[in-house]
């Protein structure tokens, strides 16, 4: 029987993955086990207990995050993320020329204007207001002036809205400009950089605090939903069939035996056939099913 296995064995090593899987049942599978609540099922009955235990081990640990990257990983990583960071150009037009900027920057220079003449005003001789500028006085005098401060006032409000609407127009040129700079992109990179080394530093045990902070019932919640209907769309079960039946090209340019090989596998899976497959046969050869199908022959 044990030579039975190995013979067994030795020939699905000499065969390829394409022989035993084929991309549409694949597709086919992932329906079948997204349908109705099998995911929040196995997320409940799987992930959920494994989150939780890893949320333990990390609060439990006094190890340090970077104790998990060796050092020399750590140094080529810091290079890369230290690396000029641009920002996507679409990206700059969207959030520079949307209204909610606009409107940030129109109240921010209407305030600034508002405040730089109020001072004004205020120092001004007479220290009341636009009349105390040109120092009239009498009846007769502020009569006058009345209806000139009113004239000033509107004209001093027409040439500030003029200011600001094309200060709103500079100074969004000016903030694409410098989102667009080389030296925002050098500043970005460094901060990467600076983020990644002091993530380094920092506890395991304020990682488990991170993960135990998040909203995971919303998340685990919204994943049933989200495979459902993502597979359901035209274009993702398309990419989803093309890739898998890519991959299974490249796999089977090889046999099992290789790709067996290549992984360092061949000798234990052979020893894990050996120890569990072999007690499987014995019980399946005593069992009701085999009796009956033995007896049909």
């Amino acid at each position: 029987m044990l030579a039975f296995l190995d013979a067994l064995y030795a020939f699905g090593c000499s065969r390829k993955v394409s022989e035993f899987i084929d991309a549409e049942r694949i597709v086919d599978g992932l329906d079948r086990v997204t349908a109705g609540d099998r995911v929040l099922v196995a997320t409940q009955r799987f992930w959920q207990p494994l989150r939780t235990r890893l949320t333990a081990l990390l609060l439990a640990s006094d190890k340090l995050i970077g104790d998990a990257v060796p050092a020399a990983s750590q140094t080529v990583l810091a290079e890369w993320l230290g690396r000029p960071a641009p920002i996507p150009k679409p990206l700059i037009d969207e959030l520079v020329a949307s209204e909610r900027v606009r409107d940030a920057v129109r109240q921010m220079l209407q305030e600034s204007l508002t405040n730089v003449l109020g001072k004004a005003v205020k120092v001004a001789p007479g220290g009341r207001s636009l009349k105390g500028v040109i120092g009239l006085a009498g009846a007769a005098g502020r009569g006058i002036l009345g209806g000139l401060g009113d004239e000033l006032q509107r004209q001093l409000e027409e040439r500030v809205r003029d200011f600001v609407d094309n200060g709103v127009t500079m100074v969004q040129q000016r903030l694409a400009q410098r989102l667009a700079s080389d030296e925002t992109a050098r500043s970005l990179g460094q901060r990467r950089r600076q983020f990644f080394l002091e993530l380094m530093k920092r506890k395991e045990s304020e990682a488990g605090q991170l993960l135990g902070g998040l909203p995971h019932a919303l998340i685990e919640g919204l994943l049933p939903v989200l495979a459902q209907h993502n597979l359901g769309r035209a274009e993702v079960r398309a990419a989803l069939r093309a890739e898998v039946a890519a991959q299974l090209t490249e796999l089977s340019t090889q046999t099992i035996g290789e790709l067996l090989d290549q992984l360092g596998l061949r000798e234990v899976a052979l020893v894990t056939l050996r120890e569990r497959g072999l007690p499987f046969v014995r019980q399946f050869m005593v069992s009701q099913q085999f009796v009956a199908w033995l007896s049909r022959r």
